[in-house]
């Protein structure tokens, strides 16, 4: 399929997971291998030999391929690598003293990304099992300098690294980075990330019109597709709450409806109003500051939970290409 480049800053809160609870996405995928290999530009970028800049570009150009241009040009920056200036702009840019600092720190926190690359090559494999006909993309490491989380384009998934160098790191601090995103920003949220992001632009909002509740119910979707590919992930790391944050949703699921009923906001199309409530925050606006951000998001899997439950003959390939939100809404009877 035709991709728009798709550059990606995930930020919601996080713990790390535990699973062991059985559900309907665990299926047989024993058969399939997606055959996922991580290439790290963000340690080939450094290696390369300082004294003879030029002659490892073809190198690089030749392992990375368009992800290569894609990250001069989108990432960091600098200039297509045919540019005669390229060479110097790249010996700047690997001997920059904070981009070093940044470099070390990634090397620290991944010598290896041997588990990473394992989850996601697991999650791929229950895409390839759900979504037999669609690509697999290549996926790559890099650093950006704290530019992107995810960069997506045509068949090509890359990771920030230096987006996810712990939730304690110094340099997000000296960044001014606040809090709630910071609890995010750790290794374990990437395979999680990763497929939300394509997710994001596999299956795009879809809407002639373009109101609340339709970004609830498409975002839910987005949720629901995260359960398929991560069958036994704790929810807490697959929306980014805290157990309390997820709790408190649990608990106050009516509530939160009826207030968006009261409000008479579900239909609006107020492109602010939407964005208060999609977008990552310390909580949603116009709920108890215990709530976490996006808890809309939360009522929109719930959503698609009971449509879906209530038609069990949609495969997932069918739910997530179904752009009538509307009809999903009325058809799951949704009423907490």
């Amino acid at each position: 399929m035709t991709r728009k480049l798709f550059i990606f800053c995930l930020i919601i809160i996080a713990v790390p997971y535990s699973c062991t609870k059985k559900n309907k996405f665990d299926v047989d995928i024993s058969k399939i291998d997606a055959g996922i290999e991580i290439k790290r530009l963000d340690k080939d970028l450094f290696d390369i030999d300082l004294g003879d800049v030029k002659n490892a570009i073809p190198n690089l150009k030749e392992k990375y391929g368009e992800f290569f241009e894609l990250y001069n040009l989108r990432v960091i920056n600098l200039s297509n690598s045919s540019n005669p200036a390229y060479p110097d702009y790249l010996q700047a840019f690997v001997t920059d003293y904070t981009i070093n600092k940044i470099h070390d720190k990634t090397i620290e926190i991944f010598p290896t990304i041997t588990n990473i690359e394992d989850e996601l090559n697991n999650a791929f494999t229950y895409y390839k099992y759900y979504f037999p006909k669609r690509k697999i993309p290549a996926i790559y490491t890099f650093i950006g300098g704290f530019n992107q989380s995810m960069v997506v384009a045509d068949s090509i998934l890359s990771i920030g690294l230096d987006k996810y160098l712990g939730s304690d790191c110094e340099f997000y601090d000296r960044l001014g980075i606040s809090e709630y995103i910071q609890v995010n920003m750790h290794p374990s949220k990437i395979p999680t990330d990763a497929l939300k992001a394509w997710a994001l632009t596999e299956f795009t909002y879809n809407d002639s019109v373009d109101n609340l509740v339709n970004n609830m119910v498409y975002h839910g979707k987005i949720q629901y597709f995260l359960d398929a590919m991560f069958p036994n992930v704790n929810d807490t790391l697959k929306f980014g709450f805290t157990g309390k944050q997820l709790n408190w949703c649990k608990q106050h699921e009516k509530e939160m409806w009826n207030n968006l009923i009261d409000q008479k906001i579900l239909f609006s199309t107020d492109y602010m109003t939407i964005n208060k409530f999609i977008n990552p925050a310390p909580f949603t606006a116009g709920f108890p500051k215990e709530s976490p951000g996006r808890a809309v998001v939360w009522l929109g899997h719930e959503i698609v939970v009971k449509y879906m439950a209530r038609n069990p003959g949609i495969t997932l390939e069918q739910l997530m290409m179904d752009d009538r939100y509307q009809k999903i809404l009325t058809e799951s009877r949704y009423e907490p």
